[in-house]
């Protein structure tokens, strides 16, 4: 990533906030993107708010060209069912989930313990829980098949609460992707033959992915396995470092994701 000349560095004893300025190139488009960022070194958790803030830039462009189409949006609160497929998330994202579960009162927080704790249950029966464990293991063919595995068992994410989201502002950047302009029923077998999904021009979630890479075989955890991963991994996660740098090293990182010169 290349700052643009406009970015600002604070000054000494006046703010612990910088704003920085870069172009991403996006396929034959390119995002202007502008973000106040703290100057003290942060942990990847700290920099989802900016991934999700990128994101939404993409998402909002997406939604505008649907709706200039005449496409409207479909998704709304009390239609919860695309939250009951196989949602890979990045492991910092993992990490972020199993925090916000740690801070919740109780008895919330027992009670989303134990939906995390039926899922497991639920898909060991099915004979899923180990493919699962080993997500970025499995064969491109077993992945074009895991939903025709997953959503039969209807198991609802462990954050769906009458339907909706009750962690709405912290959700997955996947999760905020996954837009539709077909009629909701069909998210209940979500056949690409019928669902109608939003084009972006890239996904920020593969992106996010990269905050915390660990190969091929371990970039990626099953949204209901994120407080087993959480558990097991508390005392592996990355140093502290600048916030800019964190942003260099994702999109530099990222084939086809080089920012434009400014």
């Amino acid at each position: 990533m290349k700052r643009s000349k406009g970015a600002s560095r604070p000054k000494p004893g006046h703010t612990d906030r910088t704003t920085v300025k870069f172009e991403l190139k996006v396929g034959d488009e390119t995002l202007h993107v502008s973000l106040k960022l703290p100057t003290t070194r942060t942990s990847p958790r700290r920099m989802l708010p900016v991934f999700q803030s990128v994101a939404h830039k993409l998402i909002d462009a997406g939604v505008a060209e649907a709706t200039a189409r005449g496409e409207s949006v479909s998704c709304k609160a009390g239609c919860g069912a695309c939250c009951r497929q196989s949602v890979p998330i990045s492991l910092t994202e993992a990490r972020h989930l199993a925090g916000l579960v740690d801070a919740m009162p109780e008895p919330r927080r027992s009670d989303v313990r134990a939906r995390f704790a039926d899922a497991l249950t639920r898909l060991e029966a099915a004979g899923l829980l180990g493919e699962l464990r080993k997500l970025d293991e499995m064969p491109a063919e077993w992945h074009a098949g895991l939903n025709a595995r997953y959503l039969p068992l209807r198991i609802a994410c462990p954050f769906l609460e009458d339907e909706s989201c009750s962690i709405h502002p912290d959700r997955p950047v996947i999760c905020r992707e996954y837009l539709v302009t077909s009629s909701p029923e069909h998210c209940v077998d979500a056949s690409p033959e019928t669902v109608r999904r939003i084009p972006i021009a890239a996904h920020v979630s593969t992106d996010v992915v990269l905050l915390e890479y660990r190969g091929p075989a371990a970039s990626r955890v099953p949204l209901v396995l994120a407080l087993e991963w959480a558990e097991k991994h508390a005392h592996d996660e990355p140093a502290p470092r600048p916030p800019v740098e964190w942003l260099e090293h994702v999109f530099e990182s990222h084939p086809g994701r080089a920012p434009a010169e400014p």
